[in-house]
């Protein structure tokens, strides 16, 4: 438990200081400043009172109890400080020193000693290289961190490990009328690290969402079980950094080749319902309204203006964002209509005109709260002199308590109306300054209301010979496996595949079927058609034998195989990765030869739900093409994503299987099935970690 890290009895300063430019000098202000409620005790060899309290030269000194040390002296000395510690029956130690792990194998190896002497006595490491802790919960308003922004009590959590980042999440929420709960920027992480905290914020009932900045992860499968768990109660909203960067190491399929880490961030935040944000301002927007505002029960937006410009800026932001304008009942309408002024317009958006009054508000918002068809509202006003704007956010601030959906204001204003803006947010309501924000804001709780269903979803199996494929496994060589084995195992499992035969140069099979397709068979070749492995059209015997005899002068030594000609339809790519500490990672997007040209996928990590396989194929760019449009017909959507719960239920089966490509998977029309027409499957050694 982290109770003594977040709710301290008190609070020593280890190199504490009087000079005004000084860390340690600043935790102790910080302390003081926001009256904590336990004891604050500076530590100094020399200093007998700093900034007004008495000081003590070593840890040993002090009265206690303390829960808490920070630590800010020279790195080469932690160590010892900590033994101190340790000796003093302290329960953590905040390590605000630099100069560990991050600064190469000299401070690794000053880590490893600060740490052994933490472990001697039982004490816990919150850092090094660390900003510290914060609590706004005013029966312990704790500071022990050395930043600057006041500390304002909201129901946001923060946890970064950048301190950089973390400060500015927390400056940035205070902008906007805002706070937070608990505050973490835990450094490098050797001992209290990311899922501890994630759980102890999790478990916080003043918690309401945790808005994280991730760098790494050092234990991926925790991250996702206690995110999957917290996330049905709190949002939790995320940014990480390093998205363009590629995946360490070269792969050798066209699924490994397009899992760049950022991908795999985004595989990993889906499966755990993170919510995963572009920029901080869109992430502190949201948490903003996620503090304060209760989730929607859908995507359907009820939007109130006084002005038509705003309220169509409303309209196509949200709809841009995949919300939906809500259709008002008739009883709903009759009301507005009977209560507002005869030019204004009831439907959605609703106009109140900008000769509204403080009583035409609260009329809409109190009717759209009642209408079945709204989940959230949306209200972009402007503050026209010639009314009293001062009347209108009292009423919204007083309406706002008897509302049980989500509420967004965007008031377009200047300074002299600054007293309506703070009359709003007084009442808890987010309030922004432009349409779009607003939009985005509702969007994304919309999402994590789809998130919160989506977490229920039970994992889809598929029938399968799963010892059948792990002996065709066993008797496999480590790397790609030969093309019929490959075959062999997805024949276990039920999916449709063509028919395929190995052959030798001097023996073709007997029974054929023409057309066919000739294909070598081997794993140095990725690309087969980039360099002649591929001969399609082949309509007689006699063909087939020159061109068996062109392969084998091309590639000696490699196998061959012969398949039927499968008719032409739309082709797919389905694929799965194996990654180090987080599991199989499964791949959909258009196949063929274009895949990692026009780099149109999606991923999501096995195992997969219905609606999980579903939405994999609903949200690539080229999905319309699947769909059906103008003379294309569609295709068999169910057959794609029976496919992709098939080769989730192999990636589960199988975790001998490092990487598998489905490529391409021919889909014909709708209620036609699919056929897989190329595969490669690739065998990690016995000894790889899973």
């Amino acid at each position: 438990m982290l109770d003594s890290l977040f709710r301290p009895r008190g609070v020593a300063v280890i190199g504490a200081s009087n000079n005004t430019f000084s860390i340690g000098n600043r935790v102790v202000k910080n302390l003081i400043t926001h009256n904590f409620k336990g004891g604050i005790y500076p530590v100094h060899p020399k200093e007998s009172e700093i900034l007004g309290l008495k000081a003590y030269p070593s840890i040993l000194d002090v009265p206690g109890p303390v829960d808490i040390a920070s630590i800010v002296v020279k790195s080469t000395m932690v160590p010892q400080v900590v033994e101190d510690c340790g000796k003093m029956g302290v329960k953590f130690v905040i390590i605000h020193t630099a100069g560990f792990s991050e600064m190469g194998p000299d401070g690794a190896k000053l880590q490893d000693a600060l740490m052994d002497a933490a472990r001697r006595y039982g004490v816990r490491v919150y850092g090094p290289n660390s900003q510290g802790v914060m609590n706004s919960d005013p029966d312990v308003s704790v500071y022990a961190n050395f930043t600057f922004t006041p500390m304002r009590p909201g129901r946001a959590s923060i946890l970064a490990q950048s301190g950089g980042v973390a400060e500015l999440l927390n400056l940035n929420l205070r902008k906007m009328g805002s706070g937070f709960r608990m505050y973490a920027s835990h450094g490098n992480a050797t001992d209290v690290n990311t899922n501890e905290i994630l759980d102890y914020f999790g478990n916080d009932p003043e918690t309401r969402t945790i808005i994280m900045h991730i760098e790494s992860m050092k234990d991926t499968p925790g991250f996702i079980e206690r995110c999957r768990r917290i996330a049905r109660d709190k949002s939790i909203l995320a940014i990480r950094t390093g998205r363009t960067a590629a995946a360490a190491k070269a792969v050798s399929s066209h699924t490994g080749s397009m899992m760049q880490q950022d991908s795999l961030t985004d595989s990993i935040f889906e499966h755990a319902g993170v919510m995963r944000f572009g920029t901080t301002e869109e992430m502190i927007s949201a948490a903003y309204a996620f503090a304060t505002q209760p989730v929607p029960a859908g995507p359907n937006v009820g939007i109130i203006a006084n002005a038509g410009g705003p309220g169509i800026m409303c309209v196509d932001e949200c709809v841009g964002h995949g919300l939906s304008l809500a259709k008002f009942s008739e009883e709903t309408k009759a009301k507005l209509r009977a209560g507002l002024i005869p030019e204004s317009y009831v439907e959605n958006p609703v106009d109140v005109a900008a000769t509204a009054n403080a009583d035409h508000f609260g009329l809409a918002i109190t009717c759209l709260n009642e209408d079945p068809g709204v989940d959230s509202i949306l209200i972009p006003m402007v503050t026209p002199f010639f009314v009293d704007c001062e009347a209108i956010g009292r009423k919204i601030a007083e309406v706002a308590k008897t509302v049980t959906k989500p509420i967004i204001v965007v008031v377009m204003t200047n300074e002299n109306w600054a007293s309506t803006v703070e009359t709003i947010k007084s009442a808890g309501i987010p309030v922004f300054d432009f349409p779009e924000t607003g939009a985005r804001v509702l969007a994304a709780m919309a999402r994590y209301s789809e998130i919160r269903k989506r977490l229920d979803e039970a994992p889809a199996g598929a029938a399968g010979d799963k010892a059948g494929a792990q002996e065709i496994l066993s008797k496999a060589p480590a790397g790609f496996i030969s093309q019929t084995d490959a075959f062999d195992i997805l024949a276990a499992y039920k999916i449709p595949i063509a028919r395929t035969s190995q052959i030798a140069a001097a023996e073709l099979p007997s029974k054929i079927k023409f057309p066919v397709v000739l294909k070598v068979d081997s794993a140095d070749v990725v690309h087969k058609s980039d360099t002649g492995g591929v001969k399609m059209d082949i309509a007689r015997k006699a063909a087939l034998q020159k061109a068996v005899e062109e392969m084998s002068g091309r590639f000696p030594g490699a196998k061959l195989v012969v398949q039927e000609q499968c008719p032409k339809g739309a082709e797919i790519i389905i694929g799965m990765k194996r990654e180090k500490g987080v599991g199989p990672v499964l791949m959909f997007g258009m196949g063929g030869v274009q895949v990692e040209a026009m780099k149109d996928v999606s991923f999501r990590m096995a195992p997969l739900s219905e609606g999980d396989a579903a939405r994999m194929v609903r949200v690539i760019r080229s999905f319309p093409l699947l769909k059906g449009s103008r003379n294309l017909p569609a295709v068999d959507l169910a057959a794609i994503e029976k496919l992709l719960i098939s080769v989730s239920q192999i990636a589960m089966d199988l975790p001998e299987i490092a990487e598998m490509d489905l490529n391409p998977a021919i889909v014909y029309p709708e209620g036609q099935g699919i056929k897989v027409v190329d595969v490669r499957i690739k065998k990690q050694a016995t000894n790889s970690t899973k």
